[in-house]
């Protein structure tokens, strides 16, 4: 018996059944890695702030977070950031450094 869905947001579920479908195809395991953290409680994911992501990535690198980024302190050098979501400052914030 398989275990039931404990994710109601249908776009987080469908995003996470992407992410173990695009892992078993490449066989690359940061994509199940990452589906398996947004599969936990809310309440464990990565919530980093910018300064955090600015101290440890290099100028335009692409940066994964699963979980929410934190608008607190403050980013350069254009990082894209990919996050399942961000605070309105974290938003602001990256796109006025020229990232996405």
């Amino acid at each position: 018996m398989s275990k039931a869905d404990r994710k109601s947001n249908a776009a987080l579920v469908s995003l996470i059944g992407d992410l173990k479908d695009h892992g078993r195809s490449t066989g690359s395991p940061i994509w199940r890695d990452t589906a398996s953290r947004l599969e936990s409680s809310r309440k464990n994911w990565a919530q980093p702030n910018l300064s955090h992501i600015s101290r440890h990535s290099a100028k335009k690198e692409t940066v994964l977070i699963p979980g929410k980024v934190l608008g607190s302190g403050e980013i350069s050098g254009g990082q894209t950031v990919a996050a399942f979501s961000f605070s309105d400052g974290a938003k602001t914030k990256i796109e006025a450094s020229g990232g996405q």
